[in-house]
């Protein structure tokens, strides 16, 4: 995707998907992390001029928005960055905020730098002072590869309370592996990343040895890793939304605004695909979770309570997919030798109803392929 030139351009469809995700997501941090601090961050990498050609907000105006119009209580100081390089830009999003009116508690800066050299400035300085981040929530959008090296994104994720939503040009990085090789290795965080995407012969081997390569760094700092891949009128690739936390709650909430956007579940979006089009999918998510499910529990009694673990934390799928998943198992529809028993008391010991799952039910994946 090459940068535009104007201050100000056209919304992309692909672009207004992803703003959905980061909207829906920032309804449920904002109060989440406003419950256990008084303070709390979101900072923008590559904010732009904060509106676009037909009116539409940025990423910017999104942010501030979703927190000034929340109805829960949220922390008592609401801080704002936004990197913007470009000085018009950077102007033209001065002028968006001051409009915007923003509360009194809502600390707005706007840093006219690059992304790797305000992060660096601001990761150095809170360190030579031995002070921790805040909670904070970084959203890295960026239109190539340069100033993006991995070590900043570890750096900010070692700290606690710390995610990042990363656009992930993986369909730019796979020309560029022969040309750039040291750029290539410090985005990925791997030495010798660029050699193993030479060695590889199509475009797509390339591209899924990147988003590999790229979630294993993440997950070097991060207990939950998840990705969106994007995709345009053509259905080609264009770039990987990632996403990355330390935080159960967190990976569940930007699994369900992922799903939001995807009902088909393999987190990728296309400018093609009306989403109104529900016959577009050959099945549905928990016929596609139910082997999965039991394969992963195959020949064990487990609870209830384990099954949804599973799902929230190691999974692309949400707690309605497992327990409609473990109905299809119960009743055995379109799953030769995956079955299900589930104990007929729940743990308090009252009648459990069929086809529902509570806490503390024991299920048992009978192995009859054994």
């Amino acid at each position: 995707m090459a940068a535009p030139k104007e201050t100000i351009w056209n919304l992309d469809p692909h672009t207004k998907a992803k703003h959905d995700i980061l909207c829906n997501y920032l309804q449920a941090w904002f109060p989440i992390l406003s419950t256990w601090h008084g303070r709390i961050i979101y900072y923008d990498g590559f904010a732009g001029p904060g509106r676009y050609k037909g009116g539409e907000i940025g990423s910017p105006l999104i942010a501030l928005n979703v927190a000034k119009t929340h109805q829960g209580k949220l922390a008592r100081d609401l801080v704002f960055v936004f990197v913007e390089s470009d000085k018009r830009r950077a102007k033209h999003l001065e002028s968006e905020i001051v409009a915007l009116k923003p509360p009194k508690r809502f600390h707005c800066y706007i840093e006219n730098k690059d992304f790797e050299t305000a992060l660096r400035e601001t990761l150095d300085s809170i360190q030579e002072k031995g002070l921790q981040i805040a909670p904070t929530f970084a959203f890295v959008d960026p239109f190539g590869i340069k100033g993006l090296p991995f070590e900043l994104i570890e750096r900010l994720l070692s700290n606690p309370h710390c995610e990042v939503l990363i656009t992930f040009m993986n369909v730019t990085l796979r020309r560029f592996a022969d040309v750039i090789p040291k750029r290539i290795n410090e985005l990925l965080g791997h030495s010798d990343a660029a050699d193993r995407l030479s060695a590889l012969h199509t475009a797509k081997e390339r591209v899924i040895l990147a988003r590999q390569l790229y979630a294993k760094s993440l997950e070097r700092q991060a207990r939950f890793v998840r990705y969106f891949a994007m995709r345009d009128k053509k259905d080609q690739e264009l770039y990987d939304l990632f996403f990355a936390t330390n935080h159960s709650k967190g990976h569940e909430k930007m699994k369900t605004a992922m799903w939001r956007l995807d009902e088909t579940g393999n987190y990728s979006f296309s400018d093609g695909v009306d989403p109104d089009q529900a016959t577009l999918f050959t099945s549905t998510p928990e016929r596609d979770f139910a082997p999965i499910l039991w394969e992963r529990f195959r020949g064990q009694t487990v609870y209830s309570d384990e099954v949804l673990q599973y799902t929230w934390d190691k999974t692309a799928f949400l707690d309605k997919h497992a327990k409609g998943a473990l109905r299809l198992l119960e009743a055995e529809e379109g799953f030769k030798g995956h079955s299900i028993e589930v104990d007929s008391k729940k743990a308090d010991g009252d009648p459990r109803r069929r086809n529902t799952y509570p806490k503390g039910v024991r299920i048992t994946f009978e192995d009859k392929e054994s």
